[in-house]
């Protein structure tokens, strides 16, 4: 969608919901989100669509990506409806028309998150959507008390890593690390998923495309790898990310251990090396946020010994596309 002046409205809109939809963060800036729907994940395809009163007025939008390397019977869509237009089929008729997009495209499955005990987690039951995996959201205080107890955490990560060694930088991945950035990004894709998703499979021209653009769109990002020092290797990777428009906040990006690397608590190794990073280079952070399945044991053990407090679940949903075509019908 080309045209700002609608793509500001959507923004809008998802914002005045907020309060009800996601009250456990701050709102998305603008930049943060233009990025996510002109742009998407991973380089994949997108579409766009808006549902408006005969006055022009704006009840709901949606996002859909429609992947063309990875997942290619799916569809991931996030539709929005205005609070004020909520309950009156509005909703329904936004994932009936986005059925129809994704059967255009070749698709049989719609695959969508909702926050548990939002209204998006209701409509998703009432439309027959099936539950899938559950996600965990944390969030982790950042100040004196975390920086009291990271020594220790150090000392209990370095016990076990002998043989590694730290390398950190900020934004785009150096060149001589990029192969190996991209492997690590693969491994992440073995954590728990839908069986339904296909993991990606990263290379040099979709890292660095997703990389360039975050860092054009004004992100702070700040990576921390540990090598295993023979072959300089990277066997694991955390990643953080600010958003100059969102005061206070780090965003949880990547991290990721290589299999034949893990046990060697390399997970909080390279976190606590991260959090002792920012104090430096961003001495107003005071919450970072991150999401991990929860069936994903390992790293939540990280994130617990580091204090990370749960503030919300949220569940995955998958919908036939033959079925969403039907709810048409139904308005």
């Amino acid at each position: 969608m080309a045209d700002e002046t609608r793509l500001r409205d959507c923004y809008e809109l998802v914002i005045s919901g907020q309060d009800v939809d996601d009250p456990g963060v701050p709102a998305d800036s603008y930049r943060r989100f233009r990025s996510q729907w002109t742009h998407g994940w991973a380089g994949n395809p997108q579409q766009i669509w808006l549902a408006t009163a005969a006055s022009g007025a704006l009840l709901g939008c949606y996002v859909l990506a429609l992947p063309e390397r990875e997942n290619r019977a799916n569809g991931f869509l996030s539709p929005v409806v205005a609070p004020s237009a909520r309950r009156r089929g509005v909703g329904t008729a936004l994932v009936a028309h986005a059925a129809e997009q994704a059967a255009l495209a070749g698709r049989t499955l719609l695959m969508a998150d909702a926050r548990v005990g939002a209204p998006g987690h209701t409509f998703a039951g009432v439309i027959g959507a099936r539950p899938g995996l559950t996600e965990v959201r944390r969030v982790l205080d950042v100040g004196p008390a975390l920086h009291a107890r990271l020594p220790a955490l150090q000392a209990e990560a370095d016990a076990h890593a002998a043989g590694y060694t730290l390398r950190r930088w900020a934004g785009v991945t150096p060149d001589d690390l990029v192969s190996q950035v991209c492997a690590l990004n693969t491994a992440m894709e073995d954590a728990p998923h839908e069986e339904s998703f296909e993991p990606l499979a990263w290379d040099a021209d979709r890292l660095l495309e997703q990389e360039r653009r975050a860092v054009a769109e004004g992100a702070r990002m700040y990576s921390v790898a540990a090598l295993r020092d023979a072959a300089s290797a990277a066997a694991a990777l955390t990643q953080v990310f600010i958003d100059p428009d969102v005061a206070g906040w780090g965003f949880q990006g990547l991290t990721a251990v290589i299999r034949e690397h893990r046990g060697h608590r390399l997970g909080l190794l390279v976190k606590v090396a991260m959090l002792e990073w920012l104090a430096e280079a961003e001495p107003e952070l005071g919450q970072i946020v991150t999401g991990n399945a929860a069936a994903n044991k390992h790293m939540i053990a990280v994130n617990e010994k580091l204090a990370h407090r749960v503030t919300d679940y949220f569940q995955f949903f998958e919908l036939d596309v033959a079925a969403a075509r039907k709810l048409a019908v139904r308005q």
